[in-house]
């Protein structure tokens, strides 16, 4: 979408929405920031991320494992012997690093960092949403139960005149049932809308560790002024993780290549031999132990390797495609939430007008008890309506705002 398209719009909400503080309610910025600080998902990410950080250290140290300490102590006196045969051997052996084997272990281990990283990045975005989701969620049935007493007050008074004029003889008892009827469908629908405020209110709590509703309405589309609302797919946190999981892969398939073997050992023996009327004593050596390669242990290790890099081809190009689905819905979301606001904010205003001249035309006996109420359910249905609409809008941009990095 152009700039100057989204600047219209922008423009165009900022006149025709009305906005409705409340009483407590905390911004939705840091809502969003107390369920990042209480995500457990979020500190083991940020170990991961050390624990690799640290296998990078050790991929670059001098041996690849410990150094190895061998020891034999002969003897024939323990067999009855008299020749007086005795040795003393011991020895130290170092692994070896294999051609290359040092650099792809840490590369690996940059690998596993950098997964971490992005692994926490996709979850403070899937908090982040989980939280718009919930507050748009809590904010249209607190609009809906506000909208239901609204409509429960003014039916409560024309309830109230009609048992008086029932009481009297002026109105019919049909007419009169007719009212009481709606009247307590409408408390029915208030206790049920309540009763989901205060279950989605719970999950907010959870999350954020408070059950107040963030501030959802009061935010316009003046916050999207001076921001860069270009949406790069290579810089979602999900692309970016795919990327970064494929990286990895390559990374795990070359540590592969480079270790064919197991690593080779080299050492410093002694070997000191006592024995009657022996000619020696003492040996120093050299020790070389040198593993041979095997397709039995390389090929399963190799082919595993590669099926990971062709799973993550796959996922990173799933991925793109994914991300590129959502930016385009979440724009056209964006674009056609507005204009249905504008089209349900008309529509409200014109039923609204009709049920109050409905109700002044009952009230002089021009109009029969029915119509009003069908009117007034109308009314009603719009009001709901246009409330729906302004929380679809709030909510389609705050989503744009997330998925380009930034937090409202």
């Amino acid at each position: 979408m152009k700039i100057s398209l989204l600047i219209h719009y922008i423009s165009t909400a900022v006149i025709i929405i009305s906005v409705v503080s409340y009483a407590r309610a905390e911004t939705l910025h840091d809502a969003i920031q107390r369920a990042w600080k209480n995500d457990p998902n979020l500190s083991s990410f940020h170990i991961d991320a050390l624990s690799s950080k640290k296998e990078v250290k050790s991929a670059r140290s001098w041996f690849p494992d410990s150094p190895m300490i061998t020891g034999e102590y002969l003897d024939d006196h323990f067999i009855g012997s008299k020749v007086g045969y005795t040795t003393y051997q011991g020895g130290i052996n170092f692994p070896l690093w294999l051609p290359g084997q040092s650099r792809a272990l840490s590369n690996e281990a940059l690998g596993n960092q950098a997964v971490a990283e992005a692994r926490a990045q996709v979850q403070k975005l899937v908090t982040a949403v989980r939280i718009v989701t919930l507050t748009s969620q809590a904010t249209l049935q607190r609009e809906t139960v506000r909208n239901l007493r609204h409509a429960d007050v003014l039916l409560g008074n024309i309830a109230h005149v009609t048992a008086v004029a029932y009481q009297n003889g002026e109105v019919s008892g049909s007419d009169n049932d007719a009212i009481i009827a709606e009247k307590e469908e409408l408390e029915g629908k208030i206790s049920d809308a309540s009763q989901s405020l205060e279950s989605i209110q719970s999950d907010i709590q959870a999350l954020t560790g408070s059950d107040e509703i963030p501030d959802l309405l009061s935010l316009s589309g003046h916050i999207l002024e001076g921001r860069n609302m270009a949406l790069d797919i290579e810089k979602d946190p999900r692309v970016r993780l795919a990327e970064a999981v494929r990286k990895l892969s390559k990374a795990s398939y070359a540590v592969v290549r480079h270790s064919q073997i197991p690593n080779p050992r080299i050492g410093v023996m002694v070997s000191r031999q006592e024995q009657y009327e022996s000619p020696w004593d003492t040996q120093v050596g050299v020790q070389l132990q040198i593993p041979l390669p095997s397709s039995a242990r390389n090929t399963p290790r190799e082919m595993k390797a590669v099926r990971a890099m062709a799973a993550a081809d796959r996922d990173t190009i799933l991925a793109r495609r994914k991300v590129q689905t959502e930016y385009r819905q979440i724009h056209t979301r964006f674009r056609s939430s507005l204009i249905t606001l504008q089209h349900s904010k008309a529509t409200n205003a014109a039923l609204q007008k009709r049920a109050d001249n409905l109700e002044k035309a009952w009230k002089m006996g021009e109009a029969p008890i029915i119509e009003y109420l069908r009117a007034r359910r109308s009314a009603l249905e719009a009001q709901q309506r246009a409330s729906q609409a302004n929380v679809v809008w709030h909510t389609a941009m705050i989503r744009m705002m997330l998925l380009t990095g930034e937090t409202p």
